[in-house]
């Protein structure tokens, strides 16, 4: 870990070098300030960089420091609550003969079946992999019915919806018109799913954030903004 002094504020960075990269990239995330250098460049004038961008990493990092995080997780015990579609849901997990866990969604509650040789310290590591299918099999019909208000009025529909793993990403759309979606998402409030489905599918008819496209976001959800700021604080208890 290096640092800088920033007039009374000292801004840690780490600090990566790769032969293989051409230019400095610096990048602020939740865990802090990285730098990625080529192997040339010297230490003096990676950090006369960074002074000059101090405003708008310390700005990111006070950005950061207001989200909600849940960084705690889930042990799929018995009476713990899942989240979907921006409720929590109690889990009951029975041990059973059986010598394959099953998880399903039953009379207001996720019921797990676990076989009886599966110690407690092992329900994470049996159900979690069956919830996140569970999910996502509801997401992808759950997605395409939300969408039909938007394509109704933009006139224009993704070639597919995917639902799947992305780290970075809430939602993407590809180039030859594929919407694809973070299945954490779907953990959250339906109006906050309607917004990123707004934003992909906008981009169908605007592959940038011009002018244009915000304003055509804006026809279709008048609020967006009070949407994307509940992503942007909250996106981070989006997690289990």
């Amino acid at each position: 870990m290096q640092f800088i002094q920033f007039g009374k504020q000292t801004i840690p960075y780490t600090l990566t070098r790769s032969h293989r990269r051409k230019s400095l990239s610096i990048s602020v995330d939740q865990h802090g300030v990285s730098v990625i250098s080529p192997s040339e460049i010297t230490v003096e004038k990676i950090e006369s960089t960074l002074h000059r961008k101090a405003v708008w990493i310390i700005k990111q990092l006070s950005d950061f420091s207001e989200m909600q995080t849940n960084i705690q997780e889930r042990l799929f015990h018995s009476g713990e609550k899942l989240p979907y579609l921006g409720r929590q849901y109690r889990l009951k997990v029975i041990k059973t003969d059986s010598n394959e866990p099953s998880f399903r969604f039953y009379q207001g509650r996720f019921l797990a079946e676990l076989p009886t040789g599966i110690s407690e310290e092992e329900h994470r590591d049996s159900l979690y992999p069956l919830y996140v299918n569970w999910v996502k099999q509801r997401a992808n019909e759950f997605a395409h019915d939300r969408l039909k208000r938007f394509t109704l009025k933009l006139q224009q529909a993704p070639k597919k919806v995917i639902i799947k793993e992305q780290e970075q990403r809430w939602g993407s759309c590809t180039p030859a018109g594929n919407v694809l979606l973070n299945w954490r998402l779907f953990l959250a409030p339906t109006s906050i799913i309607d917004y990123v489905l707004a934003h992909e599918l906008v981009h169908l008819k605007h592959m940038n954030h011009s002018k244009d496209y915000w304003d055509t976001l804006q026809m279709l959800l008048p609020d967006y903004e009070q949407r994307k700021e509940w992503l942007r604080i909250n996106g981070g208890t989006l997690n289990v």
